[in-house]
Formats: C-alpha cells, structure tokens, sequence
C-alpha cells in the first residue's frame, strides 16, 4: 500500500498536532510508502526513509485549493498512491474524492470530535470507512463506521515514577476556548484553596481561532477577581515533545471540555499514571474496567461542586491507592489505545498489511 495521508500540519514539536508524526511513523512500517500532505511543514527531524510530504501553505484560498488538486492529481494519478486517509477534516476528504475515485484508490477519514456539520455529513457519506476512536466521538452512526481507539506513544508518554513535589498542582491542557471552560475549573480551584488546600492550577493551552483572544482575558479577569494569581500558571501552548514532562508534575489532570469526545490529553495523562478527571460521557466507556472507581473520574459539564468533590478525594488518596490506580490508567491505554496497534489496524481497514 502506497498511503497519501492528508492533515493540518507535520511539525514534531507542534502543540496541538506533534503527535501525528508519531502515526506517520506507525503507518510508515506497516506501508510501501507514506506522503503527507499539509498545510503547514515544520520540524519533520526522524522520518523514516519511506516518507515524504508537500506542503500547501495557508495563505490564498484559491490559490491553496489549486496547489492541493495538483498535489492529489500528482500523487494519486501521477505516482500511483491507492489509499487517502484524511485526517480530522472533512473537507479534505471531499477534496480528494474526485482524484482518487479516478484513480480507484481507497478513500478514508479519521475523525474525533462531538460536532457535527453538513460537510461531516457529506465527508462519512464518500469515504469508504470512517475512523473514530470511541463511539461518541463521533456522533453518527453510518455503516461504514469504524471505532479504533486512540493512538497513545506509550514511550513518548512513560509512567511517572514518583509523586510530584508540593504543592498539589492540577493541570488542564488545551485550547483557550470556551469549549474547553477553564472557567469550571478556575471556580473549583477557589473553592479547594478557601479549604486551605495548597494546590495551584496549570493552564496549558493558548487560544487558536478568532475571538479566542477575547475570552482569554475572561479568563484572567475571573482569574483576578477570585484573587488567583499566584494560584494558576498560564503556561501557554507547550510542544509536544515536553508535555509529559507536564504530565509528570501533576498532581490530577483535570479536562473540563464539553466536546464530548474521548480527548486524547486524558489518555496521554493516563499513560503518565496520573489521576484524572473528565466531564465528557464518552470515558464512561473507557473507565469501564475500573468498575466503582470510575464514578470518582468523572464529573458533569460545569458542575464545580462535584468537581470539587471528586478532586478533593483524589489529591487525598494515599500513595499506595494512588500508586495502583496510575498502574490501572496506563493498563488501559495500553490495551485500548497503543499507537502502534491503531496504526497497524488502520493500515488493515483500508486494505493493507504489514507483510507489504
């Protein structure tokens, strides 16, 4: 199998994406060959000799749709790729249709996330399969639905060994947006340091979109109001070959999104062997091997009290507890969701194999 692999950005050290290179190295030792194309080429330093890629550029809508047909007309026609997989844009997906039907190869779509638009819609319905890493996250049930898990690097991602130093620090990773509502977890910080908790909070994450601007000075008005500023660390976006060292510092990761998705932070948190918290109904189905433990990971959107509640007994528990309960977290991402084992799955969904 020849793979042409469409996304946003190829950069190892990218905050949001740096894991993709990740699965172009997966994907790479179970295919012929890997093309990326993307938007946008930063740090590609590693890449296996079976990889390449072309880089679009953001700037010129049309401009930027012509070189992205000649691209896919280069690969698909010109090159002889037989698979596309595009990955968490739809838009992509309907892009590439016409070049690769004409071209009879395999068309694919990994996505993860609760919205839903009418471009998804179209997207699930061209692709040969979509890919999702739990049921909820993605919200449509088409037949050619495939739920795979997340693809978590389990050696980029290594347990912690110790307890992390005082103080207590709670961490949140993400995008600076609404969606994400740090502003619940801001709210349950006031209340635990009014208990005289010394706990702090770790903002990881800036804004991307427009506006996002305008709610990150929300939040520090709120942060300022509620006389938080030596309590909460705006780290700002940090690259993804240092955020398990972030992981590793925490004390309980806190992810308060209402996308309603399986948010793969909570997973590389787990991998780490730190506790977690999560508002999203989709980790009900991934803490089930936890049985009655689950019910302390999670919480419901914007509920500050039982966010209280529950992170109150998990920064509590003893270190032997805490200690088990990190080796259970990890067991799961092991079993469920290795990069390794998603990326050799996904190569056979699309019709490939590792003895290529």
């Amino acid at each position: 199998m020849r793979l042409l692999l469409l996304t946003q950005v190829l950069d190892r050290d990218d905050a949001v994406l740096g894991f993709v290179v990740r699965w172009i190295e997966g994907l790479a030792n179970h295919v012929e060959q890997v093309r990326v194309v993307a938007l946008e080429v930063g740090e590609t330093r590693g890449l296996p000799q079976n990889v390449d890629w072309r880089e679009i550029g953001r700037k010129g809508r049309v401009r930027r749709y012509l070189r992205y047909k000649r691209v896919l007309r280069e690969a698909l026609l010109d090159d002889g790729f037989d698979a596309v997989l595009a990955h968490m844009v739809p838009r992509y997906a309907l892009v590439a249709r016409g070049p690769a039907r004409r071209a009879g190869a395999g068309l694919f779509l990994w996505y993860t996330h609760a919205g839903v638009d009418a471009r998804l819609r179209k997207a699930v319905g061209v692709v040969d399969k979509v890919f999702t890493a739990s049921p909820e996250s993605l919200r449509l049930d088409p037949p050619n639905k495939v739920v795979t898990g997340h693809g978590i690097d389990l050696v980029h991602f290594p347990m912690a060994a110790d307890a992390p130093a005082p103080p207590q620090r709670i961490v949140s990773v993400g995008r600076l947006t609404p969606a994400k509502d740090p502003l619940t977890i801001i709210e349950a910080l006031a209340q635990l340091r009014a208990e005289g908790r010394d706990v702090v909070l770790q903002l990881v994450g800036a804004g991307l979109a427009s506006g996002d601007d305008e709610y990150a000075l929300r939040v520090d008005a709120r942060i300022a109001e509620l006389g938080l500023g030596d309590a909460v660390e705006r780290t700002g976006k940090v690259p993804y070959t240092q955020i398990a060292s972030v992981y590793a510092g925490a004390s309980l990761l806190v992810n308060s999104s209402h996308t309603g998705s399986v948010d793969k932070v909570v997973l590389e948190a787990m991998a780490t062997g730190r506790p977690v918290l999560s508002c999203n109904d989709s980790f009900d189905h991934v803490f089930r091997s936890l049985g009655a433990r689950a019910q302390a990971l999670r919480f419901a959107p914007g509920d500050v009290r039982g966010l209280v509640e529950r992170a109150r007994f998990l920064l509590d528990l003893a270190e032997p507890q805490r200690a088990e309960l990190g080796r259970a977290l990890r067991a799961i991402v092991e079993d469920e969701h290795e990069v390794e084992a998603l990326m050799a799955n996904l190569v056979l969904e699309m019709g490939g194999g590792s003895d290529w």
